[in-house]
């Protein structure tokens, strides 16, 4: 291949003349209105979508967020709802904002880019804006994605990258859909898992390209330091198409070159006009195979409509290039990147029947939600029915192709929109991160930690456990295995693990095991961790193979002490109640659970508390917990579910959760407080951090649930059992002894004290091998002696000394990190320990 580099600062003005497809004559393209309908009885949120409105917020049956275009006026009249303005240019308030945005930090250095070889075959270079920064409104323009995925392939130095871009069709202004293929090479034919990745379906939803190039520059970043990008990439087959719908992208840039176009077709010229036009263009995302013109709900046949599905299924050229690239790699997994919403949907769209692996998407969807507070499910269950959608086709469709499992993120919420500020770009692409490399991962073997246990009680400050893991492979196809085998790593400092690796069963798809032949790992905790402290683990998952999976374990140290528990069985007596209740008979959970609404789904304006008659007391411990099983389901964004602990009965405070998320404004969440939002499909347990009340002060603590929302969407809410809340009280661990049940140890050997932390009092247990002088001293991190409790000669055996938390000048001891050391003519022994004041 030519290898000369021509530098010009003319290059980007040239492949800007190669890639913009000459516009025809160009009408004076209106622009639509930001308003809100307030819906009538009689005419309901189906007779909306039926009348081909551009929803783009649906706030349950009663109130909807609509594009008014020019030409709607008549539907909205017919609706007869109360029509309030929002924003009568809601495309210039975006340029607005991402100018301000941008004005408001320093404007980075674009970076010198080769792009592809011309015709000439001279390579050329072009400056291409820093992620975050392009050019248009804070995104890169068409012109720039092209110098992106030019530049992934002439930048890529690991051979990860294919050797050329792939022209999967053309427009129908004639502009090339590009695709590019990301796995490294192997010998043979290649029935590797194939994931599909496409953004910009819609034209004015940048941010999923965004996301979807923030996903493949951090993948690729990872390779050889992370094991699991490293697997990914040399196990993957990952197919990306950035830009679904070129015309409609250029046209927003158009009519909008600082952002904010609303253009949200191709550029199907409807009418024939040979001019751009309100009422041209075809909703791709309506234009796919499955069900497609179902109903005049979930798509329209109004040429004029927004969601305009087009005069036949496949009519036009980006969807056949999508269908015909869908065809040929038969992908098992992917994602379709759309905006905004905080949403994961899955299929089905076109109806509320549920798909037939719906419970293996709830699995899916809770992992993929995990910490975002997405809401997740089938779009006709928490946004509204579509119909001829990708998702739909890439699953329903079994004639052309293998079913293939993809999801659209809607990426960004309310207050993010179409356009999201430049400064919310990297942001919401990491927020999608997660999603990105779980959907890759579980296109082939995929091994997670279903659940671990401790044997024999506890892990507990000074004494070796066994711990065992159960796994499940979750992901869709391969078998993990055979050779399957697991280890685990300590993260947390005070503990560690001090046996090998573990082998497993080879598991097929959706299954899970035990390790073989009870196979499990010892784990040591130091006598100095404090009780009731989370430890996390590091498992791996590997096979001879190359498989590799990695996930995290976290195991709470201590004995704890039970100060209140409820499973429901008893009713509602320990509670105050409001308008919660009882739920028995549900198949999902076949024990009686408490419900924020028992009936179904939670009110409008609803603050809806559940209290603790009784109060818990906390006060002996150092850390605190409340464990419950839980599931939710909640509008995201808007509304939430809280657990809430207080000190004096008014004053509460939201606790941090393993399943939380933080509080988003424009809705009723407390801005940036733990809740729960977006949705949990399957019963898991949930551990809340009553930490904060634990000690001297939380005598007479108070504990309650609540459901908060709007006047908008109702759904399930908050679900939740088998309440225990938990306090780690030092004096009620086990004593460290020094030595087994001989009178004499066959070394010198010193316990931490009991309890540990030390808070007033505390005994040290020693045990000298001979008989002879001994000295005990305590002694602080920076070398100064504390107290001296013994030094005086000691007959063989176990001894005791105790210390009453004072200094040698009868001064409390501070709170911190102490040293307890024995000397005596046989050796030294030295202990940590804390002192909690």
């Amino acid at each position: 291949m030519p290898r000369t580099i021509a530098l010009t600062s003319l290059l980007t003005l040239a492949l800007a003349v190669v890639l913009t497809t000459t516009v025809q004559a160009q009408a004076d393209v209106p622009h639509p209105r930001l308003v809100d309908v307030e819906l009538r009885p009689s005419a309901p949120l189906t007779a909306v979508l039926e009348a081909g409105l551009d929803v783009i917020e649906v706030h349950g049956l009663g109130r909807v967020r609509i594009l008014e275009w020019p030409g709607d006026e008549a539907a909205l009249a017919r609706l007869g709802g109360r029509v309030t303005l929002i924003d009568a240019d809601p495309g210039r308030t975006a340029a607005e904002r991402a100018a301000a945005d941008l004005a408001s930090r320093p404007t980075p250095r674009g970076r010198r880019v080769r792009s592809a070889a011309g015709r000439d075959g001279v390579f050329r270079t072009e400056t291409l804006p820093p992620f975050g920064s392009g050019s248009m409104g804070g995104y890169w323009t068409l012109a720039e994605v092209k110098m992106k995925l030019d530049d992934l392939v002439a930048s890529d130095t690991q051979d990860l990258i294919a050797d050329k871009l792939d022209t999967l069709g053309t427009t129908v202004k004639g502009r090339p859909i590009w695709g590019l293929r990301i796995a490294k090479p192997i010998l043979g034919p290649d029935t590797r898992p194939v994931v599909f990745y496409n953004a910009l379906t819609h034209a004015r939803e940048p941010e999923g390209m965004q996301a979807l190039f923030y996903f493949v520059d951090d993948l690729l970043a990872r390779y050889g330091s992370d094991p699991v990008a490293t697997y990914l990439l040399e196990h993957r087959i990952i197919y990306i198409v950035p830009v679904v719908n070129p015309d409609g992208y250029v046209q927003n840039q158009t009519t909008n070159p600082g952002g904010g176009g609303m253009w949200r077709k191709n550029l199907r010229d409807n009418d024939l006009s040979g001019t751009v036009t309100g009422g041209d263009g075809v909703d791709l995302n309506r234009n796919y195979g499955y069900q497609w013109g179902l109903d005049n709900m979930g798509s329209s046949g109004s040429m004029s409509s927004d969601t305009y599905r087009g005069p036949s299924a496949f009519s036009e050229p980006e969807t056949q290039a999508e269908r015909d690239i869908v065809v040929a790699l038969q992908p098992k997994t992917g994602l379709s990147f759309h905006t905004y919403s905080d949403l994961i949907l899955n299929p089905w769209g076109y109806t509320v029947s549920a798909a037939p692996d719906s419970n293996t998407f709830y699995e899916w969807n809770d992992d993929m939600s995990l910490g975002n507070g997405y809401t997740t499910g089938q779009a006709t269950r928490v946004l509204y029915s579509v119909n001829g959608e990708f998702n739909d086709w890439t699953y329903g469709d079994t004639v052309l192709k293998p079913r293939a499992y993809t999801w659209t993120p809607e990426v960004g919420g309310p207050g993010d929109g179409f356009w999201p500020v430049p400064s919310r770009i990297v942001p919401l692409a990491e927020e999608t991160l997660r999603i990105s490399d779980y959907v890759a991962s579980i296109a082939g073997p995929f091994v997670r930690v279903e659940r671990a246990d401790v044997v024999g009680g506890p892990l507990t400050a000074g004494v070796n456990r066994f711990v065992t893991l159960r796994a499940r492979h979750r992901g869709i196809s391969g078998n993990a295995g055979p050779g399957l085998q697991a280890t685990l790593a300590s993260l947390s400092p005070g503990a560690s693990v001090v046996s090998g690796a573990v082998t497993y069963p080879t598991l097929p798809p959706l299954t899970s095991a035990d390790a073989s032949d009870g196979g499990s790992f010892l784990v040591a905790v130091d006598d100095t961790v404090t009780p009731g402290r989370l430890l996390r683990f590091r498992a791996d998952f590997s096979a001879p193979d190359g498989f590799f999976s990695r996930d995290t374990v976290e195991l709470l140290c201590g004995v704890p002490t039970v100060v209140a528990a409820d499973d429901a069985s008893s009713g509602l007596g320990q509670w105050t109640p409001g308008t919660w209740g009882i739920v028995s008979g549900d198949p999902g959970h076949p024990s009686r659970y408490l419900a924020d609404s028992p009936m179904g789904a939670y009110g409008n304006t609803a603050n809806n508390p559940l209290t603790r008659i009784a109060t818990l007391d906390l006060s002996a411990g150092v850390h605190a917990y409340a464990l419950f099983d839980a599931r939710w389901q909640f509008e995201s964004d808007y509304d939430c579910g809280l657990i809430e602990a207080s000190l004096d009965g008014v004053t509460y405070v939201p606790l941090t959760g393993t399943g939380t998320s933080l509080g988003r404004t424009g809705g009723v969440q407390p801005n940036g407080k733990p809740v729960y939002d977006g949705a949990r499909n399957l019963w898991r347990g949930e551990r809340a951090d009553l930490s904060g009340f634990a000690g001297p002060l939380g005598t007479a603590v108070r504990l309650r649930y609540r459901v908060l929302s709007d006047p908008g969407a109702r759904l399930a809410g908050l679900d939740f059992d088998s309440l225990r809340v938990v306090v780690y009280d030092p004096a009620a661990q086990p004593s460290q002894v020094a030595v087994g049940d001989r009178p004499a140890a066959p070394r010198l050997e010193l316990a931490a004290p009991a309890p540990n932390p030390v808070r007033t009092r505390a005994r040290f247990a020693f045990s000298l091998p001979s008989a002879g002088a001994a000295r005990l001293e305590v002694f602080d991190l920076a070398g100064r002696r504390v107290i001296l409790l013994a030094d005086e000669a000691f007959p063989a055996g176990r001894h005791e000394c105790h210390w009453d938390g004072r200094d040698g000048g009868g001064r409390w001891a501070a709170a911190g990190v102490y040293l307890a050391r024995l000397t005596s003519a046989t050796g030294t022994a030295v202990r940590r320990f804390a002192v909690l004041r």
